[in-house]
């Protein structure tokens, strides 16, 4: 586990596509996407807690719902805004600032899930929890702290 300080971030991906809570929120189960920057205050601004366990909490500034999903986790599940918090553990990648993100408490049916796109091929591209795969970079989010 990589320490990353409490604070808000930006969490991006080459080239330049954000994390971000969609208009709508703070309407709950509403879905995480991944966008260019859009330019609209607080909707890729997500603020990191981290918990005495070592994981954290990731909550949008905007719709002040928290990076989560629905009921159990599960491989291909949506993710999306949740008024409760949802922990996750931060692995850190070969890159600097750069982390998977992953369901914490081990493997579900056989692999760690973590923070991926999903496997829908609509518009904007939806988050899904997805296999961990460490070695693959692509999978990995850099987190850009915002003064």
């Amino acid at each position: 586990m990589a320490p990353v300080p409490n604070g808000t971030y930006t969490i991006t991906r080459p080239p330049e596509q954000l994390l971000t809570m969609l208009e709508g929120a703070p309407e709950p189960k509403t879905p995480v996407v991944l966008l260019p920057p859009t330019g609209n205050p607080g909707e890729q601004e997500w603020q990191l807690e981290k918990l005495g366990n070592g994981n954290y909490t990731i909550r949008n500034l905007r719709s002040e719902t928290y990076l989560s999903y629905d009921g159990d986790p599960e491989t291909n599940k949506p993710v999306v805004g949740y008024p409760e918090p949802r922990e996750w553990a931060l692995y850190q990648s070969e890159e600097p600032h750069t982390f998977h993100v992953v369901v914490p408490g081990g493997p579900v049916d056989g692999a760690e899930l973590a923070l991926d796109l999903s496997l829908l091929r609509i518009f904007p591209p939806r988050i899904a929890l997805r296999p961990l795969d460490v070695n693959n970079l692509r999978q990995a989010w850099t987190f850009r702290f915002m003064e």
